[in-house]
């Protein structure tokens, strides 16, 4: 029996008992072969295997609603009997009778990836990434096969494959650093060795360059996609109704239609990306996923919905189902102009930040928020990197900086890893302004 057939029988059985117990429900069933390679002191150090079955249940009753997940066996006793405490929970104001399906599946696998994390052979991977050559550095390699299936009481019944080769390498040269990451459905060996490259390059620039310090206040910007891919979420995260019905959305007052961003600026859900890995061909509900704009040279076009956000805010299903709250699938961020020769010189005076970690948002519905550089950081005076910088701040409110977007970059990078948990494709962000200042070490 193959993952994807025993990912189905498990979500069929467990549907099953639980539509015979008399509930509405709907559950995901997901098998995971995974293949980990770890990077210590320019050493692959470990490798690491594991075959992972989880089992998710939506489950609802009498307006009552709740999701329950397990990893046994026979994950429908523990679910069935969780499912008996519906009676003591009140009615939910979000609930929405499960919709008939409409998605259908869309599958990608790269046999060499699928067949790796079957193994837990990951020899090939050090040799073809040349990860001996990077000298000091540190991260991981990952190579991950993935079944999933649905079924729902409303008739859904449907399945896909996945695989993911995702990975990041932090290089130390001196007291510097530098890091990347990339992520593809495929083993894009190219794609990895020039994140690789990226990272190596970083780490030798800024371990040549004298130190320096600035001074609190604004500043022209230059944010590396690995920034970017972060500050993309916490942009989609506040475009899902979910986060408007909760109070943790700086976009809650948005209407399609109203200038939220630079008009150079367009993010998108491309859940029907194949070359990303959080594509999907239906959602949690079964719903068709499609791709669309979020927000489209700079105007806000909606927000993303299941059918419960939908019915309490009077909008239709965007086929982004979470079974409580909606969520995105692939970000793509539109390109700019920025040629990559060309990017310093359009920053001119100002700071190039290449990675940043530890975003905190201390006033969701204004966009108040914190974020802390990692890696190298560039002080720029005419075009030219003049010092490399110790860690940087930026605090400030999304909303100011999103209208402050000069341009982006015509490349984009696919990237991953854990501050973009999101499959995120990501240019260069060049802002006009944004307040820093010196964090503390």
């Amino acid at each position: 029996m193959t993952l994807l057939d025993e990912a189905s029988k498990r979500a069929s059985e467990t549907l099953e008992k639980l539509s015979e117990a008399g509930y509405e429900a709907a559950v995901l069933a997901v098998s995971k072969a995974s293949l980990m390679l770890k990077m210590a002191r320019g050493e692959a150090s470990v490798t690491q295997s594991w075959l992972t079955r989880s089992t998710s249940a939506y489950v609802a009753k009498d307006k009552r609603m709740a999701v329950y997940s397990s990893e046994s066996p026979e994950p429908w006793r523990g679910i069935l009997d969780a499912s008996r405490n519906l009676r003591a929970l009140e009615e939910s104001p979000l609930y929405a009778p499960l919709p008939e399906p409409s998605g259908s599946p869309l599958s990608r696998v790269d046999e060499r990836i699928r067949d790796a994390a079957l193994r837990g052979d990951a020899s090939f991977v050090v040799e073809d990434l040349e990860l001996s050559q990077l000298g000091d550095a540190a991260g991981m390699v990952l190579l991950e096969y993935t079944a999933t299936a649905l079924a729902t009481t409303a008739g859904a019944e449907l399945a896909y494959e996945a695989t993911r080769f995702n990975g990041y390498m932090r290089v130390f040269r001196g007291g510097a650093s530098g890091q990347w990451s990339w992520t593809s459905t495929v083993y894009d060996v190219n794609t990895a060795k020039r994140a690789l490259g990226q990272a190596v390059q970083l780490a030798e620039e800024c371990s040549r360059l004298p130190k320096a310090t600035i001074e609190p206040g604004e500043y022209r910007v230059l944010l590396g996609p690995m920034v970017v891919g972060n500050l993309a979420e916490e942009l989609v995260s506040s475009a899902s109704a979910g986060s408007v019905i909760f109070g943790m959305s700086f976009l809650r007052d948005a209407k399609p239609g109203d200038p939220v961003a630079s008009g150079v600026l367009t993010v998108e859900d491309r859940p029907r990306d194949t070359g990303l890995p959080f594509f999907r061909g239906f959602d949690d509900e079964g719903v068709a996923t499609k791709d669309k704009a979020i927000i489209e040279k700079g105007v806000f076009k909606g927000f993303l919905h299941n059918t419960k956000t939908a019915r309490l805010m009077g909008a239709s299903t965007t086929g982004n189902a979470g079974w409580i709250l909606p969520t995105a699938f692939n970000i793509h961020i539109a390109p700019g102009t920025l040629k990559p020769d060309d990017m310093l010189d359009s920053l001119w005076d100002g700071v190039y930040i290449t990675n940043n970690w530890y975003t905190r948002f201390q006033n969701y519905l204004e966009g108040e928020f914190s974020t802390v550089s990692r890696d190298a950081v560039f002080l720029v005076k005419n075009g030219e990197p003049r010092a490399c910088l110790g860690r940087i701040r930026i605090a400030d409110r999304m909303p100011r900086l999103m209208k402050a977007i000069e341009d982006l970059s015509a490349e984009r990078w696919p990237i991953q890893w854990w501050e973009v948990s999101h499959p995120t494709l990501a240019p260069y962000v060049l802002l006009s302004r944004a307040r820093l200042s010196v964090a503390e070490t």
